[in-house]
């Protein structure tokens, strides 16, 4: 049963090739039925090949694919007036009616004995051929640029090769040096007599088996048998395994291992580590003078999740003038980010982080005259920077102290303003004879800051010199904090609970107070630990 392959599109547009043989190989390669040269056409790109009473076209693992009608195609039956596209050229495929013809006709001049397994013939004239047929060939190419085509990488870049200087600028017919070129549509009107096909060319198509075969080595009825045992998917896949690589089995078995795992991590996520996280218990709004351990902000570490702000309230209850100082912790805060309000009026920004955010202990005084004695005063950390579900941030060991001022005349309050310096100077000289003594620095200028601030306006230089101090000595108590915690870590990794729990007694010698955060932090840990 014959057909017909018309170039519709490209370079020799209009060529005809009539074949009525089973199989013909289409590709960049002199052992390719046709020849095309182009570099978007692979060395084997697609066979066409009957099936039962039927042709279909088979993919050779090209490059670029072969496209039906417009459509990517592995193996498909073919129907008269179909497209078929490889590279830049497309064919369409006829089916034509068998000749039948008696007796044996004469090869072409110049042809071997023997070679008469293949018929590439014109429309009109359908005279013999040998089995090759070529096309796309630039003019004026010589052999040897032929021959590169040939042996080239198929690229995905389509573009027409350009002639070489001194072709023909006019001639559109496809001329291979080594090869016998298709013979063109004849002049004549009578179409010269022919053998019957089928038997001539059942032999060399059975001494190619790779014409009969796809890439895995499966042959065209073990495809349909396939098709016909399983379902499309199955199908698809079964023909898919078999003609990948080892290398695209293994990625795929690869593939699949990762995946597996992916979805067994994703379980453990879900499952086990989210099984001890979440707030327990109501949510702390009521500040006092024992910290809350609770953390409020946005990010992962956080107790409870407050991306916008949190609103703390407290009752102002001083009978006397006083002072009342906000302490905290705070941690993931950029300049300006964090501002601290009470009842509505803006009294500080929480400072921006440094390398000592998580262990260092802030504090801020609220002026008496933003405080509403005897009811309830809000105050709230406001992240103005960040909109809700962005930046990780977060405060915690949020407590408050009422300091009273006494009712001292400004001499008075000097005075003993500068005889708690003295004694923090004392102490502050001698950090390492006693435990407790940078502590104690910490506090007598703190008590010298606060009795200052008792003094009307102006103040005295030793106020703000006293102010500095006491951030220098809180200071270095942040850092002997994060020693003492980090060797109560080291002793418990390391199995001796014995000497965690020593240290962390230790710590009560240089924090005997719950003024400082760091003997909230280490009854933490020591709760933390079961020690």
């Amino acid at each position: 049963m014959p057909f017909q392959l018309t170039i519709s599109e490209g370079k020799d547009a209009g060529k005809e090739f009539v074949f009525d043989q089973d199989s013909v190989l289409i590709g960049r390669t002199s052992e390719c039925d046709v020849v095309l040269y182009d570099p978007g056409v692979s060395r084997r790109h697609c066979r066409l090949f009957l099936d039962g009473d039927a042709y279909s076209v088979e993919d050779q693992g090209s490059a670029n694919g072969t496209l039906l009608n417009g459509s990517a195609v592995q193996t498909q039956a073919l129907e008269d007036g179909d497209k078929l596209t490889l590279g830049p050229v497309t064919f369409i495929f006829t089916l034509m009616t068998a000749e039948s013809s008696t007796g044996e006709e004469e090869l072409p001049a110049g042809a071997e004995d023997g070679a008469n397994s293949t018929r590439i013939v014109s429309v009109d004239a359908l005279k013999r051929q040998r089995n090759k047929g070529v096309a796309l060939a630039p003019d004026g190419a010589d052999e040897n640029a032929l021959e590169e085509m040939r042996q080239g990488a198929t690229r995905n870049n389509l573009r027409a090769l350009r002639p070489a200087s001194g072709g023909a600028s006019g001639s559109r017919a496809a001329v291979a040096a080594s090869e016998p070129a298709a013979i063109e549509r004849a002049g004549n009107s009578s179409p010269a007599p022919r053998r019957p096909a089928r038997a001539e060319s059942s032999a060399p198509v059975r001494a190619r088996p790779q014409a009969n075969a796809g890439a895995s080595g499966l042959s065209a009825a073990e495809r349909a048998r396939i098709r016909r045992e399983s379902p499309g998917l199955v199908a698809s896949a079964k023909l898919f395994w078999a003609d990948a690589s080892n290398a695209v089995r293994g990625g795929v078995v690869g593939g699949g291992v990762a995946v597996v795992l992916g979805i067994f991590g994703l379980l453990y996520w879900l499952v086990l580590s989210g099984s001890d996280t979440g707030p327990v218990g109501e949510e702390p709004a009521m500040l006092t003078r024992q910290p809350i351990r609770d953390s409020f902000g946005l990010g992962p570490d956080v107790t409870w999740a407050r991306a916008d702000m949190k609103i703390f309230e407290w009752e102002y209850t001083a009978a006397t003038r006083a002072v009342v100082i906000l302490h905290y912790q705070a941690q993931g805060i950029s300049k300006d980010e964090v501002m601290v309000s009470v009842n509505g009026v803006d009294v500080g920004k929480v400072p921006p982080d440094t390398l000592a955010s998580q262990d260092r202990a802030l504090e801020m005084m609220i002026p008496s005259q933003h405080l509403k004695k005897g009811e309830p005063n809000r105050i709230v950390f406001d992240n103005t920077k960040n909109p809700p579900g962005e930046d990780p941030w977060r405060i915690w060991n949020v407590w408050v102290e009422s300091a009273l001022l006494p009712e001292l005349l400004p001499e008075e309050l000097v005075r003993q303003a500068t005889e708690s310096y003295k004694r923090g100077r004392k102490n502050n000289d001698t950090p390492d004879i006693g435990a407790r003594n940078r502590y104690e620095a910490w506090k007598s200028f703190r008590e010298a800051w606060l009795m200052l601030e008792a003094h009307p306006e102006p103040k005295p230089d030793l106020y703000y010199e006293a102010q500095e101090r006491m951030k220098v000595a809180q200071q270095e108590l942040d850092r002997t904090c994060a020693k003492l915690l980090l060797e109560v870590e080291g002793y418990y990794n390391q199995g001796n609970y014995k000497g965690a729990s020593a240290t962390l007694d230790h710590v009560k010698q240089y924090f005997p107070e719950y003024d400082q955060p760091c003997a909230t932090r280490a009854e933490n840990k020591r709760e933390e630990y079961g020690l």
